[in-house]
């Protein structure tokens, strides 16, 4: 008899094409047994008009951007939990814990309700050379950034990230060597892009495919559409990205299903004003402050960004839904929530991508607007993931 029986669900396996009414049994935490025929056991679920999937895997998250020592994992555990993720990863966009030994051993001592994995991020890499944002690295610093990445790799880290858009002074050669390290121990790279504007979002694509193609390293492009949005982009690198696979490449992206980016205000995404975005100053919404909840003016934005502590923005109408729609029919792209947790003043406060991508992105693109069968959708929250991770 098994420990636990899940009763008449639907259960979808991306995986192996599953999409049957079965019966379920569990015996020591592994799945043992799978039956159209009743099974029975010490406890059993109803699964009845329910559908039974596998765990979904968060691939970009920032669990790690918190103010407490392990930086809110509890919090962003449980929303991401209640939304379905068992798996989370974080350390994305260039920005992670340091050492990633002492983190992963203070994860385990946290007994998460989750599996956590973290990436190493190359911003934590430049900051223990000595560079700011905007330097150019030299070849002695470059050489020993690989060295402290490797470091990571070894201790655990499951690849590295790149925030290129917030760290300028990132050279092609930077992200090359580092991203080399990763591909030599048979992990992978992340980046958030070069550019997040119509006009140059192609250009930060080609740049991220050659070091992919360069180095042999499997690429995950990390918020798709946030990056790569108007002039018909989204499809123009899709093109560009399926035609590197073909020739050999490994490449995919991740996207959260809303329109409205988070940022901190102080960050180089807004060095060169708000022109080519798709929304405004005032589509701002500070997050953290005295002022959390109100939206910038040109005055409060100006204030804010040349205070000495930084701010949390949403900016709303960020990326046209149609985009969103457009990066989910591709083939490549999974789930990802770029999850972002913070207190203040003892309330816990985010982003809605934090506690609901996977929901939302069921709700409304697989039943509301069937842009993709229930398979198709979950084999963006599972198997596409799962195989960037090389989980078995």
């Amino acid at each position: 008899m098994d420990d636990i029986v899940i009763s008449g669900a639907r259960v979808v396996d991306p995986e192996t094409g599953t999409d049957e009414i079965v019966y379920v049994g569990i015996r020591d935490a592994v799945i043992s047994s799978i039956s159209r025929n009743s099974l029975s056991g010490a406890y059993e679920i109803d699964g009845r008009s329910l559908v039974l999937a596998p765990g979904f895997i968060d691939i970009h998250t920032h669990e790690d951007m918190g103010t407490d020592s392990l930086r809110l994992p509890e919090q962003t555990s449980l929303c991401g939990l209640r939304t379905g993720n068992t798996l989370l990863v974080g350390g994305n966009c260039g920005y992670s814990n340091y050492p990633v030994d002492a983190y992963l051993r203070a994860v385990e001592r946290a007994n998460l309700p989750v599996t956590t994995m973290t990436l190493v991020g190359s911003s934590m890499l430049r900051h223990r050379v000595g560079l700011d944002n905007y330097e150019k690295a030299t070849l002695a610093q470059i050489a020993r950034m690989r060295e402290l990445a490797v470091d990571a790799l070894d201790q655990g880290a499951v690849g590295v990230s790149f925030g290129v858009q917030y760290t300028p002074g990132t050279t092609f050669n930077e992200m090359s060597a580092l991203a080399s390290a990763a591909g030599e121990r048979n992990k992978f790279f992340a980046v958030h892009i070069r550019y997040d504007t119509p006009n140059r979002a192609l250009e930060a694509v080609e740049e991220v495919i050659a070091a992919a193609q360069i180095t042999g390293t499997p690429l995950e492009i990390a918020h798709f559409p946030a990056n790569v949005y108007g002039r018909n982009n989204i499809q123009k690198a899709g093109e560009l990205i399926m035609e590197a696979n073909r020739n050999g490449a490994d490449i995919s992206a991740d996207a959260y299903p809303f329109d409205t980016w988070a940022t901190s205000i102080k960050s180089a995404v807004f060095d060169n004003g708000f022109e080519d975005f798709n929304f405004r100053i005032t589509d701002l919404e500070i997050l953290s402050g005295e002022m959390a909840g109100e939206y910038c003016t040109e005055t409060l934005f100006e204030k804010l960004r040349h205070s000495d502590q930084d701010t949390q923005v949403a900016c709303h109408n960020a990326i046209p839904s149609t985009d969103i729609e457009s990066a989910y029919r591709l083939p490549f792209v999974c789930v990802g929530s770029d999850s972002i947790i913070s207190v203040e003043n003892g309330h816990v406060m985010g982003h809605p991508r934090s506690a609901a991508s996977p929901a939302r992105f069921l709700q409304e693109f697989i039943r509301g607007k069937k842009l993709l069968s229930l398979n198709e959708g979950i084999k963006k929250l599972t198997l596409i993931p799962a195989q960037r991770l090389r989980l078995e």
